[in-house]
């Protein structure tokens, strides 16, 4: 029976494939998401890398609706990374704690840090502020996202990607991968590469 994660990802697929040839193209060895939900992104990213590379992902499952068996399938996905010989590391905790963003840190840098965790405004800062200065490229999921109101999601959060990845472009080199009109995008900027 395949892992859940090897079959659930909430990725736009032609976008996520776009991404892993990036990720091939610049020789990743070292990789760090935050918000993993059911791992389906950390499995296969981690899987694009070379054995023995470091993977690390730190994701708070909230346990309700879709989600509630997020947190042992992210435990079964890291488990079978580190069986296949992967320096693999899981942080289920918030990732603005304090105490989290001090171990993580203690496992970088990493070739890519990529952030796809609580999608309000205040959270994105606080990932890039935190996280950001720890990957050579840094991703963010939901970069075009629409903000069209959806009538089955009164309780979900808003996304607020965006409005952050819009600062945040002006100010690095960056490269978008976004196929879908109304949702999703992947934005990387190299952070040792700002714009004049």
């Amino acid at each position: 029976m395949p892992l859940k994660c090897e079959t659930n990802m909430l990725q736009d697929p032609g976008e996520f494939n776009d991404f892993l040839s990036f990720i091939k193209k610049h020789n990743v060895c070292s990789y760090l998401e935050i918000g993993s939900k059911h791992g389906g992104t950390f499995w296969r990213v981690s899987n694009t890398l070379p054995k023995g590379s470091r993977v690390v992902s730190v994701d708070l499952p909230q346990g309700d609706g879709s989600f509630k068996n997020s947190r042992p399938n992210l435990i079964a996905c890291v488990d079978e990374l580190k069986k296949r010989g992967y320096d693999a590391h899981l942080f289920l905790t918030d990732s603005t704690d304090p105490a989290t963003v001090e171990e993580v840190h203690k496992l970088g840098p990493f070739d890519l840090v990529f952030i796809d965790a609580n999608h309000t405004e205040p959270y994105v800062r606080k990932d890039w502020a935190n996280y950001g200065q720890l990957g050579n490229i840094v991703a963010f999921h939901d970069i075009a996202w629409k903000f069209l109101p959806h009538k089955d999601d009164v309780k979900r959060l808003p996304i607020h990607v965006p409005i952050v990845w819009a600062e945040l472009k002006k100010q690095y080199e960056h490269a978008e991968f976004s196929r879908c009109v109304a949702s999703n995008g992947i934005g990387v900027l190299w952070r040792n590469r700002p714009t004049l």
